[in-house]
């Protein structure tokens, strides 16, 4: 992501990807630091992307969904590469986590600066890191039968899927929110309870729907229910 802020100048779109990484951060991290401030980990196999994009292709009524637009994209450049019977495993975690039987196989962070909004994208292909913090449990690609070479096609799809989408507009039938809203919603992972890692004693919930705004709508024990705005799930 460093290198994306330092190289995007008058780009609309940029690329930026590594077979490794010395440093990283993560939602709710710091420099050099994950998520919630555990040890950064990128092992060899996988891939680790930033794509830049240009703030004139995300208008405010874009940039509302973008972080459901940007896990649905995801998921499109790496469901082709599973065995077509591995394919529905691979869902989406709230907002853009890429899930495969459960277990989290890839994760995003978006940032804004300047001219542009900056997607980092960390995808597990062949090695899945060891959680032991209690968050999400971690997978790899190749578990789910993909091929081991998979993680520079992944990136260059995920790319090209962003920009397709941008610059066709919000006329596009895929740029439509209602239209993103349902694609996203057909391809997340509904009936499994989740932890918030936010709130006191980590209370379990059950993720319900997502609502106009891109918020989730979930059920706690007792049958309450709330919106969730920006919260950390595990």
């Amino acid at each position: 992501m460093e290198t994306a802020r330092a190289e995007a100048g008058d780009h609309d779109f940029l690329l930026v990807t590594a077979e490794s990484q010395t440093a990283g951060r993560g939602t709710r991290g710091r420099p050099g630091r994950g998520t919630r401030g555990r040890p950064w980990q990128s092992p060899a196999g996988n891939v680790y992307l930033t794509v830049a994009l240009h703030r004139r292709h995300l208008p405010p009524e874009r940039l509302r969904l973008f972080p459901l637009e940007a896990g649905l994209v995801l998921w499109e450049a790496a469901s082709p590469l599973l065995p077509p019977a591995a394919r529905g495993r691979l869902r989406l975690k709230w907002p853009n986590d890429l899930l495969w039987d459960g277990r989290k196989t890839a994760g995003m962070l978006l940032e804004a600066a300047a001219d542009h909004v900056f997607v980092g994208v960390g995808v597990n292909v062949a090695e899945a890191p060891a959680i032991a913090d209690g968050g999400t449990p971690s997978a790899c690609l190749t578990e789910a039968g993909a091929p081991d070479d998979c993680g520079l096609p992944i990136a260059k799809a995920f790319f090209a899927g962003l920009q397709a989408r941008l610059l066709q507009g919000m006329d596009d039938p895929a740029g439509r929110p209602a239209d993103i809203l349902a694609a996203w919603s057909a391809r997340a992972l509904w009936d499994k309870p989740l932890r918030l890692r936010d709130r006191p004693g980590r209370p379990q919930v059950l993720p319900l729907a997502i609502n106009a705004e891109g918020h989730l709508r979930v059920r706690f024990a007792d049958g309450r229910e709330e919106d969730l705005i920006s919260e950390y799930l595990a």
